[in-house]
């Protein structure tokens, strides 16, 4: 298992790529897709999710051009509704990605749909959370 942080300091804004035997997610895209199509050719993945943790009314994300270059899923947690496809996560639903996975836990607070992203190495312990500003 890879994580990398894609960090913009004038946003104050990070993005992350989760690599796994072979499959790939990214959390919170920033708009620029480029970087994490090079990651996903230079650890020769593929990017199967693109996790969105809530609308991010201070940025763009590169949720939608992302996922028509890779043909990979924009999930969102409960109660997300949009004018472009999207996958809307169960609370608690679990997302395989080579052989670690992450969970769908809804988190209303800074924005009704915001969800936080609970990732599980190879053994199952968990290893990190993706909140994107939640705050309970």
């Amino acid at each position: 298992m890879n994580i990398h942080q894609l960090y913009t300091k004038c946003l104050a804004q990070g993005a992350y790529y989760i690599e796994s035997n072979g499959e790939s997610a990214i959390i919170d895209p920033l708009r620029e897709t480029q970087p994490y199509l090079d990651l996903a050719q230079q650890e020769g993945t593929t990017i199967k999710y693109i996790f969105e943790t809530h609308f991010h009314a201070d940025f763009v994300s590169g949720h939608v051009d992302l996922s028509q270059k890779t043909g990979a899923p924009i999930v969102y947690g409960p109660t997300a509704e949009t004018d472009y496809p999207i996958y809307q996560a169960k609370d608690h639903e679990v997302f395989q990605i080579g052989e670690i996975s992450i969970t769908v836990l809804h988190t209303p607070g800074h924005t009704p749909e915001s969800t936080t992203y609970l990732l599980k190495n190879e053994k199952g312990k968990e290893v990190a959370i993706f909140t994107g500003d939640t705050y309970l």
